[in-house]
């Protein structure tokens, strides 16, 4: 039973090579159509669940085995109050994508005396490293004493490519992606979540102990996999232990839970930490000798027999100290004669604390009390511990509420029967959500008397930047005429190379020039749109919401009928006329932004006007006077009156009038 009990000592001393995987180029995933990219994904053919490519990739990683690993000669004891330690940690941080953002690792071997009251000196201890893991700058640790309850020790640093323990986080807002952090604000989103572990070393961790904050907006928490898994939601974390996690071994826990529509902001789906312990370390340090004294007693007892002159001999060693020793070497020899009792070359002999070891015994014959010329080695015996402890962070990002808002206008509400009208229509599309938009789709409505805008009309800014190269526009039905209701599609795609993509708060302004053609009288036309959006990360379609609704454009009969007119009258000086300008709106509609001009012929000056004018003049010297009435309603006249005054005469045939309106 000892020598078992030895054997699994030393086996603790073998070196361990972390377990290296690659990825087998032979898994194909397939990809779901999402309509935003590909996200690989694979069905277990006996759940049905969907089994994801990163999990596929720990599936098919490999382990390296050295096969041949150096193993200490050393005996080491759990008696033993002169102990050996090795203790590594590692701590990972990863990013939201589970890429490490950090990764430290660092050990240290010390040497420990245990005993309450007995020193060991003259300590040596040799060591190396098989596989270049851990990285010793030093190949032995010497000290010349170490008291009672006393240590030394050093650190080494190690250097592995991968984490341990790989943990892997999935979440998914849309049962048709395999994963997705987008949810639509106002609507209830039941939500998927798995978090996976694989050991990835070649040594079994123990006391794993996940944790992983729950939002409060995430209501109806449930675990529809295992249920032997040891998992509980405690003060608003998720709790979830696991024993043991063997090399190479993967756990994976589901859960789902609602969250709530009426969310207004982004929220933290919790950071996951794990911790977990091993009684191993995870490099391949192998001790090769340990060198230490300690006190001792050694002696020969001599027994005369009843028969006088024969002496029983015995060589003696009582172990006074609190740590195993072994005995390396033994001898024993008479003074004078030189005569060899005992030569003992590493007898296998080991003395617990506390105990006593004898050799066999010899006879000497002769009268007088022997003596002896003796000779003992002796070495202290390690005991050896290891341990891991290892610590992992991992951000949790967020859940991003996603929301789209657009607003549609003409710049007349109203236009004439019967005549062809330009209208400027304006479309504003808003991100009033967390979720970075990718791509937006318009269908846009150009009903019955509308003519397609022309393309050179049409301009689509985001942030004073015109967006052309990512953007298309097609009309359905094509070549048909104003009295058949058409589409106006434009589709805006890869906003994040144009410029970034729509963040929360920015606006899309698309503009262009359609024609009303010869709409009939009475007739009201609506123009409605609609807008989709979808995010740059993978998410459900956004549809968005119409916060003006339709714009709608009124046709009214414009009967125009006017009178315009001047007069002029003789004044009191010579030389001096009164002059009158005419202008009364005899139609059914206002007449908007009336233009009159008068012309001042040369040699005379106009004044005394009752509305002043703008004043021009021709190189031939006319003089040109401009009035601008911005509105004239059915039934009003304007009457404008100056004074002309100067050399010569004033003829009938100069009264002229000249007018520009809108109605």
């Amino acid at each position: 039973m000892e020598e078992e009990t030895v054997v699994d000592v030393e086996r603790k001393l073998v070196g361990r090579t972390p377990y290296h995987y690659h990825l087998d180029d032979s898994v194909n995933t397939l990809p779901a159509d999402s309509g935003f990219g590909a996200v690989g994904a694979k069905m277990d053919p006996i759940t049905g669940a969907l089994m994801y490519d990163k999990y596929e990739d720990w599936i098919t990683k490999e382990t390296t085995f050295q096969e041949e690993i150096k193993q200490s000669n050393i005996r080491f004891s759990d008696e033993s109050s002169a102990m050996i330690h090795f203790h590594e940690k590692e701590k990972v941080l990863l990013d939201i994508d589970g890429l490490v953002k950090e990764h430290l690792t660092r050990g240290k071997m010390t040497v420990e005396n245990r005993s309450d009251d007995n020193r060991i000196w003259d300590i040596d201890v040799g060591l190396h490293e098989e596989t270049g893991i851990a990285k010793l700058d030093f190949t032995s640790l010497s000290e010349q004493e170490i008291e009672p309850q006393k240590a030394v020790g050093r650190e080494y640093a190690i250097n592995i490519p991968e984490p341990s323990i790989a943990v892997e986080e999935v979440i998914s807002t849309h049962p048709d992606l395999p994963e997705s952090r987008v949810v639509l604000r106002g609507e209830k989103t039941h939500t998927s979540l798995q978090l996976g572990l694989k050991n990835l070393a070649f040594i079994p961790y123990n006391d794993l102990v996940i944790k992983k904050a729950v939002p409060n907006e995430l209501k109806n928490i449930m675990f529809p996999g295992d249920p032997s898994e040891d998992v509980a939601i405690d003060g608003g974390n998720l709790v979830w232990r696991i024993p043991a996690l063997e090399p190479g071994e993967m756990r994976i826990l589901r859960y789902e839970g609602d969250l709530d529509p009426n969310v207004t902001d982004k929220i933290p789906t919790g950071d996951v930490k794990v911790t977990a312990k091993g009684k191993d370390i995870i490099t391949n340090i192998v001790v090769d000798s340990f060198e230490a004294m300690c006190k001792n007693m050694y002696f020969i007892e001599a027994d005369e027999t009843e028969e006088p002159g024969e002496w029983v001999c015995r060589f003696v060693v009582e172990n006074t100290s609190q740590f195993e020793v072994e005995v390396l070497r033994v001898e024993v020899k008479d003074p004078k004669t030189g005569r060899v009792y005992i030569n003992l070359d590493t007898p296998d002999v080991y003395i617990t604390p506390n105990a006593r070891w004898e050799t066999d015994a010899w006879m000497i014959s002769q009268d007088e009390r022997p003596s002896f010329i003796k000779n003992l080695v002796l070495n202290v015996i390690p005991g050896l511990s290891k341990k891991t402890e290892f610590e992992l962070l991992k951000d949790g990002g967020n859940f991003y509420p996603a929301s789209l808002s657009f607003k549609k206008t003409f710049n007349k509400r109203k236009v004439e029967a019967k005549r062809t009208t330009d209208i400027v229509a304006t479309l504003t599309v808003e991100n009033t959500g967390y979720a970075d938009i990718e791509q937006v789709f318009i269908r846009d409505t150009l009903p019955r008397y509308f003519l397609p805008p022309n393309q050179g009309s049409i301009t689509i800014e985001k942030a004073g930047m015109s967006l052309t190269d990512n953007v298309g526009i097609h009309i359905e039905p094509e070549q048909v005429g104003p009295t058949t209701e058409q589409m106006f599609f434009i589709r805006i795609d890869d906003l994040s190379k144009f410029g970034g993509p729509l963040k929360g708060g920015e606006r899309i302004m698309i503009k262009y020039v359609a024609s009303v053609h010869r709409p009939d009288p009475e007739e009201r036309i609506e123009a409605p749109a609609e807008v989709d959006a979808r995010t740059f990360l993978a998410g459900p379609v956004i549809k968005g919401e119409d916060v003006a609704g339709a714009p709608v454009i009124d046709t009214m009969q414009v009967l125009r009928k006017f009178s315009v007119g001047k007069s002029i009258e003789q004044g009191v000086a010579p030389g001096e006329y009164r002059i009158e300008l005419l202008y009364r709106n005899r139609g059914t509609n206002p007449v908007i932004d009336l233009v009159m001009k008068d012309l001042i012929p040369e040699n005379f000056k106009g004044g005394g006007y009752t509305i002043q004018p703008d004043i021009d003049s021709t190189p031939e010297g006319i003089t040109i006077l401009e009035w601008t009435i911005s509105k004239i309603d059915p039934g009003q006249s304007v009457i404008i009156a100056y004074s002309l005054k100067g050399e010569g005469e004033y003829h009938p045939t100069d009264a002229q009038i000249f007018y520009n309106a809108n109605q």
